[in-house]
This record gives structure tokens, C-alpha cells and sequence, in this order.
């Protein structure tokens, strides 16, 4: 069979496509190695860019303590109390420095004596004991001897020095970042057991170290990369300062990824080619393959216990390209059927312990339910299956609320309301819901349920403490309005509505001779006296001060005046002064039926508050209906304008 021609094609096609893709792959594998190597040194690691960025912190707090210092009120400087006081005004410092201090020079001078410089790290500053770096600069002043303001920055505390391995390792856990002095002791660890360990004797450190050593120790700002076995390395001095900034990487870290991907190519290439080379060979060895053999294999992927892998035909031709793509086409679906098994435990995961309830439903059908959403309800595992129509209370309005939902998923949008649902022992409980679609082949919705009591209740509370007065707890001026101003327009389907205002006599004796608080309780008792004198469907109403107003709907006026009359009376009874019975109070009642004659809010209030005046120039403690004659109009209207020249007799 190999001395066929055909057979010979095909297996000098297969060594040519292998020497190709070989061909390709080395060529790859070169270019991406080189890619990498020179991107990690024009890069240093980023080393500069780090020695930069410290030396900008450097430069930052030596100019703040520098413009502190200039600052600095000479006379204060004898005084320790003052110091810190005007330290205390210059706040900022401590956000800079974990500490800021202002002591002799003595004491605080930095390494060399260089003002404005970095120190060395030390231990054993006034009352410290963990070694700090210091930055200062003299305070300029006659006094002896020179003093100098002096930030200190503790090795082991939150500044930007020590912080700056832990930070710049957030990105990559395979780059470690040191900072070392000239003497190469560190500065800046990951660890700070190593703080002031020399770099010689740190395993991560101690190839470059000895290039750095070799190198005479260069405090040069111009980064220098290089690859040390597995590790690649680069340093920068940082401007300013006798720092140096190292940074070390794990090669294989580095590299891993590219050398994985290519070893994968590899292998991918090497597959590609056999592949072909058996496409080629099959081809010429083998016409056909039992197609009855093939479709009876095909049939057992959908089998979800048969392994996808095995049982497949080898042939040439169109039947064996064909039982490859099948045997493809059962490996994916295989892999699909394992991500929606986990999907499906996912999800399971998620309805078993979410702390909301969720539904997914379909033609609004309830098909699967949270657990939270089943206990919310009432109901137990996996009894939740209905329409949601049959789950919303009748107060809810079903079929608005369909509408709205429909609405709102033709136009793309989440579906959101207030919903009252009914529990399986048939109480209803106010919901809020969020629904929505899923398109697909057939339409789903997904429905996220939370309990809207509390946020109800919340409202109902706000909504209270906006209608009403907080010290009677009756209904206030504005509620009362828009109550009237509600059964003026609905009035035509009442026979008769009247409305009483109240006007205490006497309160203003009462408050000012036994106190506010003694006028409080006497507002709270009239308040009582009105309130148990009607019906709960009636309104009661502090406008204000010692007024008080009653709307009585679908009342008569001959009852409006036996329901005054009974509320002066009561009134009269209960309004004494706790601590000075000799100190009482009692009322003016004006009552007005609204009829077509008062038409508007403005005509009620100004009727009422008409008959009111009149009951109090009667004598007070008196009841008065605005249904007057037109001569007792005039007689009202004369004693209005009496009272206005006189002074009000309203109190």
C-alpha cells in the first residue's frame, strides 16, 4: 500500500504541513521570548517609576515641613505648650509624618548634619523605641540652642514608606518591592521582621545585592534590570534620598504564562499536523466507514452516562470527516451538559440561600422558588406553584397589575411596585417587586421579592407626623384644609356638612400664670374633649395656638350645634389648671353649614371664623351658628370691626 502513490502524497503532504507548523512555532517562540525580554528591561519593573514616586513623598513633606518652619512664631519656641499648639493648628504635618516633633538639634539631627535631608533609620528618639527615618529643618531664631522642626516616619508604621511594598504587590503577587539605604540595610519590607536586615542576607535580595555591590553601590536614578537564574531584578536610587528601590520578580511567574502558551501552541501545532496527517492518510487508506456503525454511536450521545470520547468509528473520506465532527459535536455537548449542571447546582444555590425571594415564572406561572420566598409565603419546599394572579391579594388589583407588568417588559424595562401577596394561612403581607423578562423561545420572567412592611410602616409614620399635630395629636392646619377643601368638591353627594371652630377663652391667663406646660395639658384635654364628642369618620383639628376646628360630613346643622353645644360643656368641665384650680378655660364655638352659599375654602373659613367672633362677643363659653339673619350678620360684622378698634377679645 505505501509503494501507491496516493499514499505517497499524502505522507509527504503530512511531513510538510508538520515542518511548517514546526517551522512557525519556533519562529513564534523566538520573537515572543525577545517580546518579553526587552519589554522587561525598557520596563525596569517598574522600578523608576516607584523611586520616582518616593521621591516626589520626599520632596513633598521637606517643603511642608520647610513652610512650617518659616512660619514658626520665634517668641513660642521656649515654650513646649506652645509648640504643640501651633503643631496642633498645622494639623496637616500628621498626615504626612506618624509623628512631628520640635526639640534641639542635638537630639533630632538627622545622619551627616544635612538639614532638609533624610536620616538614617535610628532607634532611641525622645520617647520612642522602634526605629523611624526623621526629616527636619531648622527653625530659624536666636534661640539656644537651634531648635528644628523634625517629621519622623516609623519603619513599622502607616506612612508611604512602609506601605509601599504591601501596595505595590496589590497587582502582581509574583513582584516583590524593597527599599534599602546605602549602607543596604532595609527600609521597606513585606515583612517587617526584616526591617534593617541587610539585603546581602535576604535570599530574595542577595544576587542583586551583589551586582549592586559589585557595582560600587550607585546611588544612580537611571534603573538597571538584569536576570539572575530565575529571578529578574531591577534598581533605581531614589532622587533626593541614599535610597534604592529593588524590585524582584519570579522568572517563571513572568514567563510561565508565555512558556505554558507556547508549550500549549506546540502541542496544538504537533496536533494540528498529525491531525492532518491522519486526514490525509485516512483518506487514502480507508473509502468508507459503515455509516449503520456511525449513526448507532451518534445516537448514544445523547446518552448523558456514555463517555463522550470513546466508541467513535475510525474512517476515511467524508464518513470518517464526519464521525470526527460528531465525535466533537458529543465532547462539546458533554461540556455543555457539565457547566449547565453547574449552573443548575448554582442556581440552586442561590434560590436555597438568598436572603430575598426569587421566582422565575413562565406565562406567569410560578415554575421555581426561592426558599426564602416559600417561608416569606408560608408554604414548604417546593409547594409554590401557581399563577401569580391567584398569589396577590384583592386589594392589589390583579389584572392593573398584569397590564402594568406587560407594559413594561414590551418596553425593555424592569418592573417594580408595591405588591400585596397572600400568605397560605390567607393574610396578606405588602411586598416589593422587582420583575424581569427573559426572551427567548418561549418568554420568562425572573421576580425578586422583598418584605415591605417595615418600609410601609416607615412611611405611614412619615406621612402621620406630616398631617399632624405633635402635641395633641390631632390632624393639622394643612390636612384640615385639603380635608375641606376634598368634601367641597364631593360635597353634592352628601345632604349636609358643617364645620365648627374653636377659639379658648382665657388660655393666654392660664399661660402666663401657671407656665407653658400647664397650657400644653389644657390643650391636651380639650383635645380629648373633641375628639371622644365625634365620629371616627369625623375630623378634628389644631389650627394653631388655642384654636381648634371640626369637619362633620353628612351632618346637619341642628346636630352640628348639639355636637358644640356637648363639646363646650365638656370643655367647661375639663379645662381647670392642675396646679390653680382658680385658673380655667372654656370656648367660643362658631359653627357653619356648608351649603351652596360657601362655595369655596376661603368662604367656610371666613363664615366660621365669623360665627366664632360672634360667640365670643356674646359672653364667650357660648355656641354660635353663622346660619344668622342678615341683620345678625351686620350685628357680627359691626362686633368684628368693634374688636378691631377696641383690641381682640379673642383670648
Amino acid at each position: 500500500m505505501l509503494g501507491s502513490l496516493k499514499l505517497r502524497l499524502a505522507v509527504a503532504s503530512a511531513v510538510l504541513i508538520a515542518c511548517s507548523v514546526a517551522g512557525t512555532v519556533l519562529v513564534g517562540v523566538h520573537q515572543v521570548e525577545r517580546g518579553l525580554t526587552e519589554g522587561l528591561v525598557d520596563s525596569n519593573l517598574g522600578a523608576a517609576q516607584l523611586a520616582g514616586t518616593l521621591s516626589e513623598s520626599v520632596v513633598e513633606r521637606q517643603r511642608a515641613l520647610l513652610a512650617t518652619a518659616r512660619q514658626w512664631p520665634r517668641e513660642q519656641l521656649a515654650s513646649p505648650s506652645n509648640n504643640q499648639a501651633f503643631l496642633d493648628r498645622h494639623a496637616a504635618l500628621t498626615t504626612l509624618f506618624n509623628r512631628v516633633q520640635v526639640a534641639p538639634l542635638a537630639v533630632t539631627e538627622p545622619a551627616g548634619g544635612r538639614f532638609g535631608s533624610v536620616s538614617a533609620p535610628k532607634r532611641g528618639l525622645p520617647g520612642m523605641d522602634e526605629f523611624v527615618v526623621a526629616m527636619q529643618t531648622p527653625i530659624a531664631s536666636d534661640h539656644a540652642p537651634p531648635m528644628a522642626l523634625t517629621g519622623l516616619l516609623h519603619l513599622k508604621g502607616d506612612n508611604f514608606l512602609s506601605n509601599m511594598p504591601r501596595l505595590a504587590q496589590l497587582d502582581d503577587i509574583h513582584l516583590q518591592t524593597f527599599v534599602a539605604d546605602q549602607k543596604g540595610l532595609l527600609i521597606a519590607h513585606a515583612n517587617p521582621q526584616r526591617l534593617l536586615a541587610s539585603i546581602d542576607d535576604d535570599p530574595d535580595l542577595r544576587a542583586i545585592a551583589a551586582q549592586w555591590r559589585a557595582m560600587g553601590s550607585p546611588l544612580e536614578p537611571t534603573p538597571w534590570t538584569g536576570r539572575f537564574g530565575k529571578q529578574v531584578a531591577a534598581m533605581a536610587a531614589v532622587p533626593g534620598t541614599d535610597w534604592m528601590v529593588f524590585r524582584v520578580a519570579d522568572g517563571d511567574a513572568l514567563f510561565g504564562s508565555a512558556r505554558r502558551a507556547i508549550n500549549n501552541t506546540i502541542w496544538l501545532s504537533a496536533g494540528i499536523a498529525m491531525a492532518g496527517a491522519l486526514t490525509i492518510f485516512g483518506l487514502a487508506a480507508w473509502l468508507l466507514r459503515p455509516m449503520g456503525e456511525l449513526r448507532q454511536r451518534a445516537l448514544l450521545a445523547l446518552d448523558p452516562t456514555h463517555p463522550a470520547q470513546v466508541g467513535w468509528p475510525e474512517s476515511g473520506g467524508e464518513v470518517g470527516e464526519l464521525s470526527r465532527v460528531l465525535k466533537y459535536v458529543s465532547e462539546q455537548l458533554a461540556v455543555s451538559r457539565g457547566e449547565i449542571e453547574q449552573s443548575l447546582q448554582q442556581m440552586q444555590a442561590v434560590l436555597a440561600h438568598a436572603p430575598v425571594g426569587i421566582a422565575f415564572s413562565g406565562e406567569y406561572r410560578i415554575e421555581l422558588a426561592s426558599s426564602h420566598l416559600e417561608r416569606m409565603l408560608g408554604y414548604g419546599a417546593g409547594e409554590l406553584k401557581f399563577q401569580w394572579g391567584e398569589l396577590v391579594a384583592p386589594e392589589g388589583n390583579r389584572d392593573a397589575l398584569r397590564e402594568l407588568a406587560e407594559s413594561t417588559f414590551q418596553r425593555g424595562q424592569v418592573f417594580q411596585a408595591e405588591v400585596p401577596l397572600v400568605r397560605r394561612d390567607g393574610s396578606t403581607l405588602w411586598t416589593l417587586v422587582h420583575g424581569a423578562a427573559i426572551f427567548g423561545e418561549q418568554r420568562r420572567t425572573i421576580w425578586i421579592v422583598t418584605d415591605a412592611t417595615e418600609v410601609r410602616r416607615k412611611r405611614a409614620s412619615l406621612e402621620w407626623t406630616a398631617a399632624h399635630d405633635p402635641l395633641t395629636e390631632l390632624v393639622n392646619r394643612r390636612e384640615f384644609e385639603q380635608r375641606l377643601e376634598g368634601l367641597l368638591d364631593d360635597r353634592r353627594r352628601h345632604d349636609a356638612a358643617c364645620a365648627l371652630f374653636i377659639d379658648l377663652d382665657h388660655f393666654k391667663q392660664v399661660n402666663d400664670g401657671a407656665g407653658h406646660a400647664a397650657g400644653d395639658a389644657i390643650l391636651k384635654k380639650v383635645a380629648n374633649v373633641l375628639r371622644d364628642s365625634v365620629r371616627s369618620g369625623d375630623t378634628v383639628c389644631r389650627l394653631g395656638g388655642d384654636e381648634f376646628a371640626v369637619l362633620l360630613p353628612a351632618c346637619g346643622l341642628d346636630r352640628a350645634m348639639l355636637i358644640a353645644e356637648q363639646m363646650r360643656y365638656g370643655i367647661a368641665l375639663e379645662g381647670v389648671c392642675e396646679s390653680d384650680s382658680s385658673l380655667r378655660v372654656t370656648a367660643s364655638i362658631g359653627v357653619v353649614e356648608i351649603d351652596t352659599q360657601h362655595l369655596s375654602l376661603s368662604q367656610v373659613l371666613e363664615a366660621a371664623d365669623r360665627a366664632c367672633y360672634a360667640a365670643k362677643h356674646a359672653g364667650r363659653n357660648v355656641v354660635h351658628s353663622a346660619a344668622a339673619g342678615p341683620a345678625d350678620e351686620a350685628l357680627a360684622a359691626a362686633m368684628i370691626a368693634d374688636g378691631l378698634q377696641q383690641g381682640s377679645p379673642t383670648a
